[in-house]
This record gives C-alpha cells, sequence and structure tokens, in this order.
C-alpha cells in the first residue's frame, strides 16, 4: 500500500511539471504570434496632404452684370394717322440713312392739294383784276374823272385778296408737308429689329411701325456700387459678352445712384463690328482686397463639424509614434480635427482661419475616409525627410 501511494504521488508531481512545461512552451509560441503581428505601414491609411501658407489678406472677384445697347435705338412711326400703302422692308434687314421705309395712302391729300392750288389761281386772278382796276382809276383821278372813295374800296380788297393768297399758299405748303410725311424714312443706318404694321391697316398717329438699331459700335450700360467708383479711373477694362472678353473704353458714369438698384450707371463702348447683340448681358469683373490673415485650402480638404462649424484635419507626430516610427519603413502621423472660420469661398478653395500655422500640414483630399485621433501614413515620404522627429510642419508640399 505504501508503495502504490508512493507511486501514485509521483505520477501527480511529473503531470504538474509536464502542465507547466507545455504552459510556458503555450505563452512562448503566442509572444511569438503577437510579435510576428505587429502593424506595419501597409496596415495604416495613406493621406495626402499640403502645407498651410498665411496669407495677409484675400480678394473676392465682383462681377456686375449690364447689357449691351445699340448707340441709337428708335421706334419708328408716322406722325399723321392714314393706312398703310406699301411696305418696302422686313424685320431684320440692313438699311442706310434716309431709305424709305412704308409710305400711306396720299389720295385724299392729293386732292386737297388741287383744290387749294386752284384757291391759289382764283386768288391770284381777282389780285390782277383789282390791280388793274386801280391802276386805270389811278389814272382817272389825275383828270378828276372818278372819287377817291372807289380807290380806296379797291385797294381795302386787294388787300383781303393778298392776304387770302397768302394763307392759301400756307395751306398748300402743310398739305405738302403731310404729304411728305407720308413717307416714313430711316433717320440713320441700321436695323431693322421688329416691324409692326401692316399693309392696308388704319393707324393712328405716333403708332409705332418699326424698331430700328443702329449699327456699328455698341455700348454696355453697367451699374455698379460707389465704392467701386474709384477703381475705375485710368485703367483699361474689359466685358465679358457670351463668354469672350472686349476691350472697352468708359465713355460716361453716371452722378446718381438708382433708387431700386443702389448702383451708379456706367456707360462703356466696345470695338466696332464686334460680334454682340442689343440686350445680351455683359460682365464687368472688379476685385476688391479685404486685409484680414487666413490660409487657402481646397473644398475637399474641409468637413462640416458641430454646430455649424467647419474643420480641416491637421497632420502631428507625437512621442508615442516616435518608438513605433523606428520599426516603420515610413512616418506615421496621428489626424488632429481643428475648427475654421470660412471668412470667403469659391467654387474650388476656401479662405479661412483658426488656431492654424504657417507651413502646417493638413489633409487636403479624401477627408470622408478619416476620423480625428486617426493614425495615417502620407502618400509621399519626403514631408518630414529634413525636420526633426519631434516638429510637426512639412519642409517641402506633399
Amino acid at each position: 500500500m505504501i508503495i502504490k501511494s508512493y507511486l501514485t504521488g509521483s505520477y501527480a508531481k511529473s503531470a504538474q511539471w509536464l502542465s507547466v512545461v507545455l504552459t510556458v512552451v503555450g505563452l512562448q509560441a503566442c509572444s511569438k504570434v503577437v510579435a510576428d503581428e505587429t502593424p506595419t505601414a501597409s496596415h495604416y491609411l495613406q493621406a495626402s496632404s499640403e502645407q498651410l501658407t498665411q496669407q495677409d489678406s484675400y480678394q473676392v472677384e465682383n462681377k456686375f452684370v449690364g447689357k449691351v445697347i445699340a448707340q441709337q435705338d428708335a421706334n419708328l412711326g408716322f406722325e399723321f394717322a392714314g393706312i398703310i400703302k406699301t411696305l418696302h422692308v422686313i424685320e431684320g434687314q440692313q438699311v442706310t440713312k434716309g431709305q424709305l421705309l412704308a409710305e400711306l395712302n396720299t389720295q385724299l391729300l392729293l386732292i386737297e392739294r388741287n383744290q387749294l392750288e386752284a384757291q391759289l389761281q382764283q386768288g391770284q386772278a381777282e389780285f390782277d383784276l383789282i390791280q388793274a382796276n386801280l391802276t386805270r382809276l389811278s389814272s382817272l383821278s389825275e383828270r378828276g374823272f372818278t372819287s377817291e372813295q372807289k380807290i380806296d374800296e379797291l385797294s381795302s380788297k386787294k388787300r383781303v385778296i393778298a392776304a387770302n393768297i397768302r394763307s392759301t399758299l400756307s395751306a398748300l405748303e402743310a398739305s405738302q408737308y403731310r404729304i411728305d410725311k407720308s413717307k416714313l424714312l430711316a433717320p440713320f443706318a441700321g436695323i431693322v429689329s421688329s416691324r409692326q404694321i401692316a399693309q392696308g391697316e388704319v393707324i393712328a398717329a405716333g403708332t409705332t411701325a418699326f424698331r430700328l438699331l443702329q449699327t456699328g459700335s455698341s455700348e454696355v450700360v453697367v451699374g455698379i456700387p460707389a465704392s467701386f467708383i474709384k477703381q475705375l479711373r485710368g485703367k483699361d477694362h474689359q466685358l465679358e459678352i457670351a463668354g469672350i472678353n472686349y476691350n472697352a473704353a468708359l465713355l460716361s458714369m453716371g452722378n446718381e445712384v438708382n433708387s431700386v438698384t443702389r448702383t451708379i450707371s456706367l456707360r462703356f463702348s466696345i470695338a466696332d463690328n464686334s460680334p454682340v447683340y442689343n440686350g445680351q448681358l455683359a460682365y464687368l469683373s472688379l476685385s476688391q482686397e479685404y486685409p484680414q490673415p487666413g490660409y487657402w485650402v481646397p473644398l475637399s480638404a474641409i468637413t462640416d463639424g458641430v454646430r455649424g462649424m467647419w474643420n480641416i484635419y491637421t497632420l502631428e507626430q507625437d512621442i508615442a509614434l516616435r518608438d513605433l516610427d523606428a520599426q516603420q519603413s515610413s512616418a506615421l502621423f496621428q489626424l488632429k480635427s481643428t475648427t475654421v472660420t470660412v471668412l470667403h469661398a469659391t467654387e474650388t478653395a476656401a479662405y479661412v482661419q483658426g488656431d492654424l500655422k504657417n507651413n502646417q500640414a493638413y489633409v487636403n483630399a479624401g477627408i470622408h475616409r478619416f476620423v480625428p485621433g486617426q493614425v495615417v501614413t502620407l502618400s509621399h515620404q519626403q514631408a518630414f525627410a529634413n525636420k526633426p522627429l519631434d516638429t510637426a510642419t512639412l519642409e517641402n508640399k506633399i
């Protein structure tokens, strides 16, 4: 019995030692596996980065809209009422100064003129008869065969007939004026923009018949705020029309602020025969500088934060990452979310202020792939090649 107990105790101690040995061997194997699974640079996302460059101010490009106008734009019509007899031009036709555009029916005016001419002939005949009678009576009066009263009556009648003749002549001139005005002539060379009458139509006096736009050099009218007036003096200007820039000369400047638009009207001339059309929109670009320090960053570097704020991710290297870097083939950086204030934004970039430093590195694209505090590598490894490890800025633009 004693021998059996001794053997049982020996087996128990051997089992314990074997268990300890197996445990030690297992721990060593686990340590080796953990060591083999130490993170490498390939386990981290790559970030594209740039350096912040501080600016003392930023400029805002302002575009003011205007429109192209012809030097002369006239609505033409007849001075007197009548019936349209003939139309000589159509819409879009080029006309010269003095060219006949349309005519009214003048039949009634011609009849009236013939009547006045007959009255003039009648008055002239009466005047000639009285003049002859006065000549004869004057001869008889010298010999005492007639009275002075008869001569006075004929002289008075002569003056009345002379006045009637002058009145008839004036009526003839008026009739001829109406006949002349029954023809509508172009007051200047241009293009018929629109025709608003038809042959045979009865129109009233002053009714618009044609709209005529002068050809040649065009003008542009633009309204700008009074604060920009000082930028216009002594400078050449360019106007953008249909995506093309045209050199423009300032012709005149208004001296009154429009009560609706609160702008001052400017008038520019552009080169002759420029391929522009009346009524086209024209844009005048003027820049305005704001003296506020900040940084330009691409819109792809900005993400929304809490309570309507905006953030960018800056790159930092801390002490905890230095020791890890010694075992990596590429440097590791930690992302920090920095709140910024957007002062101005364009289609591609934003001018921001915040707790930022000149030459500080930040993520400039793909910011949606990262979160604050995440460890990343850089797309280009020369970012910190020439800097001490305790510096969190970039020497070269990445």
